[in-house]
C-alpha cells in the first residue's frame, strides 16, 4: 500500500493537489484576516468618532456650565448677605418685609459624565488629567443644582417669621437662626463649586458659552439690587 501511495505522489496528482489544497487555504486565511482586520478598521473609526463627538458634547456643556458658574459667583454673596440680614432680624424683634421671603429666580447647566458605553476608549485617547477635569467639573455642576433646590426649600422656612401670618413666637425665630446659618453654609459650599468650574473650563481653555435659548444669555449682575429689583439672580446680556 505503501508503495502505490509513493508512486501516486511521484507521478505528481499528488503533489498537484497538495499545492492546489495549500493555494486556496491560503487564499481563505488571508480572506478571513483581511475580513477581520477590515472590521476593525470600521470599528476603530466608529469608535473615534463617537469619541470625538462625546467630547464635544462636554466641552460645550462645560462652556454653558461656566457661564452659570459666573452667574452664581456674583449673586452667591448677594444672597448670603440677605440671608445675614434675616438672621439679625430674627436675632431682635424686628419683623421681615413681604420683599426679604422672596426666593428669586435661579439658573443651573449640569455637564453630563461620560458616556459609560465609551468610557474605556474615552480614556484611551485623553490624558488622565483632561478627563478628571471633566469628571470634576460634572460633579461640581450637579451638586450646584441640588444646592440652590436645597436652599430653595429651606428658604421657604423663612415665612415662620411673615407678618401676614401673624406674630412669630420666640421658636420661630430661633428656627430662622439655625435654617438662615444652615443656607449661608450651603451658599458658600455652592460658591466654592462656582469658582471650580471657572477654574477648570479656564485650564482646559474652554470660554463661557451662550445660546439664543431661554436664559441662554444670562449674565452675572454687577450690583446685588439688581437681583432684587428683577426678581433673578442673572442680567440679560
Amino acid at each position: 500500500m505503501f508503495q502505490s501511495v509513493r508512486h501516486w505522489w511521484h507521478e505528481g496528482s499528488g503533489g498537484r493537489l497538495a499545492r492546489l489544497f495549500a493555494f486556496e487555504f491560503t487564499v481563505v486565511v488571508a480572506g478571513v484576516l483581511t475580513a477581520q482586520a477590515l472590521a476593525n478598521w470600521v470599528s476603530d473609526r466608529s469608535e473615534r468618532g463617537a469619541v470625538r463627538a462625546e467630547n464635544e458634547r462636554i466641552r460645550y456643556e462645560i462652556g454653558r456650565a461656566r457661564q452659570n458658574a459666573r452667574v452664581w459667583i456674583a449673586a452667591a454673596p448677594c444672597l448670603k448677605g440677605r440671608v445675614e440680614g434675616i438672621v439679625r432680624k430674627a436675632s431682635s424683634e424686628e419683623s421681615l418685609s413681604p420683599d426679604e421671603l422672596k426666593f428669586p429666580e435661579v439658573i443651573g447647566y449640569t455637564v453630563g459624565p461620560i458616556s459609560p458605553d465609551i468610557d474605556r476608549a474615552f480614556r484611551h485617547q485623553f490624558p488622565v488629567a483632561i478627563v478628571d477635569t471633566y469628571g470634576s467639573t460634572s460633579s461640581s455642576s450637579t451638586m450646584i443644582v441640588e444646592t440652590y433646590r436645597n436652599i430653595r426649600r429651606d428658604w421657604d422656612r423663612f415665612a415662620l417669621m411673615d407678618p401676614d401670618l401673624g406674630p412669630s413666637s420666640a421658636t420661630d425665630r430661633a428656627t430662622v437662626r439655625d435654617i438662615g446659618v444652615q443656607i449661608r453654609s450651603q451658599l458658600g459650599r455652592l460658591q466654592a463649586q462656582a469658582q471650580s468650574i471657572e477654574q477648570s473650563a479656564a485650564r482646559l481653555g474652554i470660554d463661557p458659552l451662550t445660546s439664543g435659548a431661554a436664559v441662554g444669555n444670562a449674565a452675572p449682575i454687577v450690583e446685588c439690587s439688581e437681583i432684587w429689583s428683577t426678581g433673578r439672580i442673572w442680567r440679560e446680556g
